[in-house]
């Protein structure tokens, strides 16, 4: 009897602490805050930008700890009104957040310098271009950007990188803002050399042979023996180009000597009045030679001949057949070959216009 009343009384007591402890927990608080959309805030003067608090029941108050600097409505708004730093606080009951505001003048972009405006490029090459802004303290910068107006012939990466692409010519754009400045890209494989040579109406134009373009062998000049005879090429040397030393120019660029069948000269020409132009050859050769003049990559005159003008130093100038030395030329950039069909020397040409 004594042990069924222990087993009931046990069973009692481990009802209780069952129970008991099923009930006990720890209370954990809820963490509670204010959360803004802005957890800081970088404004011109003037500015102004709607702030907004969550959970979005709550009810909130809006200040700003130095109106002078911004102030804010009841359902916060702020504006800047002065420069300087102040907090902009938003509480209700015991909680608040402050978003910290740091108010500047603003300083417009009033113009842009491009650090070129017209570059000559080879095939290939790169060249970055450079901005600087006006005023240099400016900090309200917009958006910009580069372009090229044709892409075959160069392009330009977001840093202001240009790529030629192929012989041509183009403009490579920068817009930023309101603002807008181009440069002229041009490609080509050959330079004038102490250019630029304008044709024009204006009076004939003469060009020493010594001033073909610069480029080198295959792009400017064509010399089937690399050797220089007479050793001396400073002319073309001492005014910039070092890649011309097969060419034998005599006389400090006087005129050009030691020419073979096969080789040819190239000379850019800018042309200012379109129309008909005479051209005329200053030649020398004891025995006989001939030439043939090439427009744009074009045989525009076939075989010329040269008549025997009594000695390498005795000039005559070529100006016949009249038909086949007269060049049509149109306004704009034009290359001009002169092409040794038998070896002579050339002092030079003259253009008039007709």
């Amino acid at each position: 009897m004594m042990k069924a009343k222990f087993v009931k009384i046990s069973l009692w007591f481990l009802f209780l602490g069952c129970v008991t402890g099923c009930y006990h927990y720890d209370r954990i608080e809820e963490e509670t805050n204010i959360y803004v959309n802005r957890q800081s805030l970088s404004l011109f003067v003037d500015e102004q930008i709607q702030l907004s608090a969550s959970p979005t029941e709550g009810i909130y108050e809006w200040s700003s700890e130095d109106p002078q600097v911004a102030t804010v409505t009841s359902g916060g708004l702020v504006k800047v009104v002065g420069e300087g730093s102040t907090n902009i606080v938003v509480s209700s009951g015991t909680l608040s957040t402050k978003v910290p505001l740091t108010a500047i003048v603003r300083i417009p972009l009033e113009d842009v310098v491009i650090s070129e405006a017209f570059l000559e490029l080879l095939p290939g090459n790169k060249k970055t271009v450079l901005i600087t802004f006006i005023p240099e303290n400016v900090n309200d910068i917009p958006a910009y950007s580069w372009s090229s107006e044709n892409p075959e012939v160069a392009i330009v990466s977001e840093g202001g990188e240009i790529t030629a692409i192929n012989v041509g010519v183009t403009n490579i754009v920068y817009r930023i803002g309101n603002i807008e400045k181009k440069i002229e890209v041009d490609v080509a494989y050959t330079r004038p050399f102490k250019g630029p040579h304008i044709l024009s109406a204006e009076a004939p134009y003469e060009l020493a042979s010594a001033n073909f373009d610069l480029g080198g062998e295959g792009y400017a000049f064509h010399d089937n023996d690399a050797n220089n005879h007479i050793g001396n090429d400073n002319y073309r040397r001492n005014n910039g180009d070092n890649q011309s030393n097969p060419v034998e120019i005599e006389g400090d660029g006087a005129n050009i000597g030691y020419t073979n069948p096969g080789e040819w000269l190239l000379y850019t020409v800018d042309v200012a009045d379109a129309g008909e132009y005479a051209v005329e050859v200053w030649a020398a050769v004891p025995g006989s030679g001939s030439f043939h003049l090439e427009l744009d990559g074009v045989d525009v005159t076939g075989p010329i001949p040269i008549p025997n003008t009594g000695g390498w130093g005795s000039y005559q100038l070529i100006s016949s057949p009249e038909d086949k030395l007269t060049l049509t030329l149109t306004e704009g950039r034009h290359t001009f070959k002169y092409y040794f069909e038998g070896g002579h020397n050339l002092r030079g040409f003259r253009f008039t216009k007709k």
